[in-house]
């Protein structure tokens, strides 16, 4: 009975599992295991608190049960109950030290918490024991998210991925940490994918309408919130969506009533208030806004969100020394609380009060500086020109306290800095220091020169006579050309659909260590290797225009692309090397890709540029001035348009204010580029 239930479990269908496990619990009311399957059912349906109350029996009657034990820690923690959660994994690790699943458990149990540095030393343990522990990689994927490596947490999913496919969670995990990244289409991707493998994972369908209304799809937005109005759990989430997308369209009464029909679901919704006094504000109820605010402060005196907006209607209406009163409250409740002196901190700014502001950012930490509001304040008086505040700023900064990400960013910001004062050395100093944190190594290219006569001999043999999947375009371009800026503009496109190993998409065809790539292959193995790559392809993208983007291209894969996938071309972001080496300097690439010497770095965009040369001689292509689509007022070029065959292509409001990354530069500009080049040149000259 049990395996036939999880059997439908496995399916996906959970009411019919849940059911069975009910019966067999009414037949044998005494029994554990129908009272543990019917737990781990309301587990997997996201009933946790049922579940919850259906395993504590069973754990009463068989404390000794370390499986039982996991089973009620996970049902307690999902419910928020974290001390049962820690007894429950605690015994079940005390009951069985070799148990991963507690070992697991605790780890969460810290992530939940927010002990992040326990929950990462946990989950890495697990991961020491058995590396193919999924719940071990998407637990520490959510803690590197915490601590801001969305990057790191993202190959640490696509770990979960790789070992379990079919995965739910990893696939939701996946796309959390793509949204909170702002890749927002693959991220939709990842949410469609979770609810496919488990149509009933209601968190994942409302992050998929928040995401849907974040990237302006409102009608689709709009029917996934609607199927979760009367969720148990996710009806004021709901419906505070569909007042949010009603306020957008500008149907202020009926964005009002959806406010108030969430707050009624759930009084303790601090979303739904937030829409509520925006709502109130657009009907010239400005007054009643602020009472409002003023009411749920009084009854919720933790709530940051409506503390932080009535602090900024209280700045609005130039009332800063009210805004400042109302953290000076907030800081009088909680003394220890490193942010509400942040946010004192920044209200200081706002009144011209810089000395009193700097002197609360300096005791707005526990044991040093808090780094968000140093980085931020930092990043302030670099976008107000102060080179010399924003570096003294940084150097406030104990590296050693910092994480991965803050560290790298503090080096940057300093290069930034030491770009304004013409400064080079010290700049190209802190951004060499930015990419240390990466120790991987450059690629391996081969000579393109030496490659170039058996690769054009192996171009030369017969390609697939049918195509297995239409003909792709491949985009590529050097570390520093701004490829990735392209690719996102891509994505952005209705109709087309971006695929890379930077979204977390298998390797094209296949992998640049393959020997293959150097072999006359029959055309059984070519199709063969095509036909793989289009079910990999339709998984990842569905259907669509597709766009393969190549973080590296090698040459020795040049051929294979031409025969297995016949009519593909090649779309080249292209810049001069020299302008891609000190924007991939001061601005880095992807991970795998770091600079420690400028002179090697010169020599391998060389060798790169090289083979991306062979490319353009084997394959149809298209080099892309890129200098004008990171100009300030970028526009799609007509080469562009022509080359992917769309009259329709557009710039994205989003996608030019990404350009600038909080108000800073994502590129650099031509001035300052071309003084730091003629430095360069200049310290390179021999002497005289």
């Amino acid at each position: 009975m049990r395996d036939e239930i999880l059997e439908l479990e496995q399916q996906g269908r959970l009411a019919e599992a849940e059911a069975r496990a009910q019966a067999w619990l009414d037949a044998e009311p005494d029994a554990i295991e129908p009272r543990h399957v019917l737990g781990l059912v309301r587990i997997r349906r996201g009933a946790y608190v049922a579940a919850l109350e259906t395993l504590l029996p069973a754990v009463q009657r068989a404390p000794e049960d370390a499986a039982l034990q996991v089973s009620c820690g996970r049902a307690a923690l999902l419910a928020g109950d974290r001390g049962r959660a820690r007894m429950a994994f605690e015994a079940a690790r005390r009951l069985d030290p070799n148990n991963l699943d507690a070992y697991i458990g605790l780890a969460a149990t810290a992530l939940a918490g927010g002990d992040l540095d326990a929950a990462e030393s946990g989950f890495r343990t697990a991961l020491r024991a058995d590396e193919d522990a999924v719940e071990a990689w998407l637990g520490l994927g959510q803690t590197l998210a915490g601590k801001g490596d969305q990057e790191a947490s993202a190959r640490c999913f696509n770990m979960a991925l790789e070992i379990r496919p079919d995965d739910a969670a990893a696939q939701f995990s996946l796309a959390q940490t793509l949204r909170a990244q702002g890749y927002l289409d693959f991220a939709l991707r990842a949410f469609e994918r979770a609810l496919e493998l488990n149509p009933e994972l209601a968190v994942a369908r409302l992050q998929l309408a928040e995401t849907l209304a974040q990237r302006g799809r409102s009608a689709a937005a709009q029917q996934a919130f609607e199927q979760l109005r009367e969720h148990p759990r996710h009806a004021a989430a709901a419906l505070t969506g569909i007042g949010e997308l009603a306020l957008a369209r500008n149907a202020v009464p009926l964005a009002l009533a959806q406010f108030q029909q969430a707050l009624a679901r759930d009084a303790d919704h601090e979303r739904a208030l937030l829409g509520l006094v925006q709502a109130l504000e657009r009907t010239g109820q400005a007054d009643a806004a602020r009472r409002v605010l003023q009411d749920w402060l009084g009854a919720h005196p933790e709530s940051s969100g409506a503390r932080a907006a009535l602090a900024e209607r209280l700045l609005r209406g130039n009332d800063a020394a009210g805004a400042v009163a109302l953290w000076r409250e907030a800081l009088a409740r909680s003394p220890g609380q490193a942010s509400l002196r942040a946010d004192l901190a920044l209200a200081l700014e706002r009144t011209g009060d810089f000395a009193a502001a700097d002197q609360e950012a300096e005791r707005a930490a526990l044991g040093g500086r808090w780094p968000p509001l140093v980085l931020l304040r930092a990043r302030a008086a670099l976008r107000d020109g102060a080179y010399e505040t924003a570096r003294d700023r940084l150097q406030m900064l104990d590296e050693t306290r910092l994480n991965p990400v803050q560290r790298r960013h503090r080096q940057h910001l300093l290069g930034l800095a030491a770009l304004g004062r013409r400064d080079w050395d010290t700049a190209q100093q802190a951004f060499l220091a930015m990419h240390a944190d990466d120790t991987a190594t450059l690629p391996v290219l081969g000579d393109a020169k030496a490659l170039a006569p058996g690769l054009r001999d192996l171009a030369a043999l017969p390609p697939l006579a049918a195509a297995v999947v239409p003909a792709p375009i491949v985009l590529v371009g050097l570390p520093g050309s701004g490829v990735h800026r392209l690719a996102h503009l891509l994505a952005q496109q209705q109709g087309l659909r971006v695929r890379s190993e930077y979204f977390g998409g298998s390797t094209l065809l296949l992998a640049r260590d393959d020997p293959r790539l150097l072999q006359p292959l029959g055309l059984a193995e070519v199709e063969a290797i095509a036909r793989r790559h289009a079910r990999a392809q339709r998984r990842a993208v569905g259907a669509g225009q597709v766009i393969e983007w190549l973080p590296l291209l090698d040459a020795r894969l040049l051929p294979l692309l031409q025969r297995a996938l016949p009519g593909a071309r090649l779309l080249l972001a292209w810049r001069e090397p020299a302008a891609c080496l000190l924007d991939w300097l001061a601005f880095g690439y992807q991970t795998g890709y770091p600079i420690t010497d400028i002179g090697r770095a010169r020599a391998w965009l060389q060798a790169a540029d090289a083979h991306l040369a062979l490319g353009a001689e084997l394959l149809p292509a298209l080099a892309l001035e890129m200098d004008v689509l990171l100009a300030p007022k970028a526009q799609i070029p007509a080469a562009l348009a022509e080359f992917l065959q769309r009259d329709d292509l557009q710039v994205p409001e989003r996608w030019r204010r990404d350009a600038r990354y909080l108000g800073l530069p994502t590129s650099l500009p031509a001035p300052t580029r071309n003084a730091w080049l003629q430095a360069l040149q200049a310290k390179d000259a021999p002497s005289v």
